[in-house]
């Protein structure tokens, strides 16, 4: 769904498990978007800050200084958020208010726990989702073809 919206010059810009459908066959959705936006070329920027919190990547958060902006890469920046969430049961910048979370978010600043076993392999993909600048952050092919989804693919449930 991600990478037909961005085929599309469409940005989600509100990717979370909340934005997460299952149909009746267990197949994933993506749903709200009322936060989307669509891009006249893949050099444009957005500068509006919008999203959920816990999801939004630090260049939405920067997004009003005069050279900064986003574009599709906060969609991967969120989709890692949402691997991490979906590992750890719980959101890898969440703090006690929201300015503490974009604080978090800003500094990069999260860790894997160490009583939860998650693979070398997710945790490679997840922090490279997870980089601070949107143009270290892998492309959606790069993403389909990690070793995550290729050695784990018994481990993932089918619904992923």
């Amino acid at each position: 769904a991600v990478e037909y919206m961005h085929d599309e010059n469409v940005i989600h810009r509100d990717l979370k498990l909340g934005n997460l459908f299952l149909d009746k066959n267990m197949l994933v959705k993506v749903g709200d978007l009322g936060l989307a936006t669509r891009l006249e070329s893949a050099e444009e920027k957005r500068k509006t800050i919008c999203g959920t919190p816990n999801y939004i990547a630090p260049e939405v958060i920067q997004g009003t200084k005069a050279t900064r902006g986003h574009s599709f890469e906060v969609d991967i920046w969120s989709m890692g958020v949402i691997l991490f969430t979906v590992l750890v049961g719980k959101p890898p910048y969440e703090a006690k208010d929201v300015k503490a979370t974009y604080q978090r978010i800003i500094a990069n600043e999260y860790a894997f726990p160490d009583h939860i076993s998650i693979s070398e392999y997710a945790k490679d993909l997840i922090i490279s989702m997870l980089q601070s600048d949107p143009k270290d952050r892998p492309s959606l092919l790069e993403i389909k073809t990690h070793p995550f989804f290729k050695s784990e693919r018994s481990q993932i449930p089918k619904w992923l």
